[in-house]
């Protein structure tokens, strides 16, 4: 999970070694986060619309890749676009995959790591069976999604995974 057969880390792994708390947020923190506040509106608009053609584009991509939707009805914010890939469908692992991707100017990341499997509870709660949560995280990917990011840009990263995984549509 952490590392690949090598021994080496993948790219997205982290740790969590200890939990810790820094609740001090810093004058200019607090008045960027303000001026952000202001400009919410746009983002939740302009993050739906790049979401909904990121499912569009990756609807005939299944089953190797499923988009994961929201809930009907919900009213998502779309902090994360992430993806579900059968690895071992398209014959290709995770690490591979991001590096090809970042090879096409595409950075992804994986979101997230289970928290069962980080040191800080490992150590105290010992190695915890949750399949449901290892199922997830084995076959997840988040693909890029900021406000700022344009139909054309999630047209560059559907694409380069297409290319990636080598499928055809």
């Amino acid at each position: 999970m952490a590392f690949s057969a090598k021994g080496e880390a993948n790219p997205w792994y982290y740790e969590a070694s200890e939990i810790s708390h820094n609740f001090r947020a810093s004058d200019i923190n607090c008045a960027l986060g303000l001026s952000q506040l202001g400009k919410l509106a746009n983002f939740l608009v302009a993050r739906r619309k790049l979401a909904r053609h990121y499912e569009a584009r990756l609807a005939s991509l299944a089953p190797a890749v499923r988009y994961v939707a929201g809930m009907p009805g919900d009213e998502h914010g779309w902090h994360l676009c992430t993806v579900l890939i059968d690895f071992a469908g398209v014959s290709l692992e995770r690490a591979p995959l991001v590096e090809k991707l970042k090879a096409k100017g595409v950075g992804t990341q994986v979101h997230y790591i289970p928290v069962h499997t980080q040191p800080f509870y490992r150590e105290r709660y010992g190695k915890l069976d949750l399949p449901g949560a290892m199922a997830y995280y084995e076959k997840t990917l988040s693909l890029p999604l900021f406000p700022s990011m344009t139909i054309k840009d999630v047209d560059h990263v559907v694409d380069a995974l297409i290319e990636s995984l080598d499928l055809q549509t």
